[in-house]
């Protein structure tokens, strides 16, 4: 996975409900982003990184701020062999509680680890992690969230307590009801990059 991203800084918030959204918010940096949409996929993880804990700093040290505290999470759309996606039911999500396989990034881990990690941790499964789909930040707080086309290479889906139940579903037609808002464009893009019209 290359060399490891700048260590995340701080606490992760309560919940893991990013807010779609350009990546990074700042207009000032609009052709950086542009830069690092170009870059190979490894090196922009790092890249985007940086640049979120620059927004953090410039962000905090405009208001008298100390050091930036931010997070980083992962999401993964997971697709079988069968071209299926898998759905979740997250047991401390009661608004929305269907959506994809996701979790926080620990320190010093990179972000392809982390959802390798997360994966086997929240469904039993393996799989290949990549391509990276989208790289979105929450306009809410500093936290930047990395999402990744996910293939099962190995393993039975067995829920854990985070995660009770799971179901396959036709990555063309997810569910309508209790799939968390911003998971439905992340699932479009999984289906463009497996290829599945």
């Amino acid at each position: 996975s290359g060399s490891n991203p700048p260590r995340p800084v701080g606490t992760a918030p309560t919940s893991h409900d990013a807010t779609a959204g350009p990546m990074p918010p700042s207009p000032a940096y609009t052709g950086r982003w542009i830069m690092v949409r170009s870059l190979p996929e490894a090196r922009r993880v790092n890249v985007v990184l940086h640049l979120w804990r620059t927004i953090a700093q410039g962000a905090l040290a405009s208001f008298g701020g100390g050091a930036p505290r931010f997070s980083v999470g992962v999401s993964g759309a997971v697709i079988n062999p069968s071209g299926r996606l898998l759905i979740l039911r997250h047991a401390f999500r009661r608004r929305h509680p269907w959506g994809l396989v996701s979790g926080w990034v620990n320190a010093g881990e990179a972000p392809d680890d982390a959802m390798r990690r997360e994966l086997l941790e929240e469904t039993s499964l393996v799989g290949e992690i990549g391509p990276i789909l989208v790289i979105r930040g929450d306009r809410r707080a500093p936290s930047l969230e990395v999402v990744y086309l996910v293939r099962v290479s190995g393993g039975t889906f067995r829920p854990s307590a985070e995660t009770p139940e799971g179901q396959w579903w036709d990555v063309r037609d997810p569910p309508l009801i209790g799939l968390h808002p911003t998971h439905r464009p992340l699932i479009a893009l999984a289906a463009r990059a497996a290829g599945i019209n």
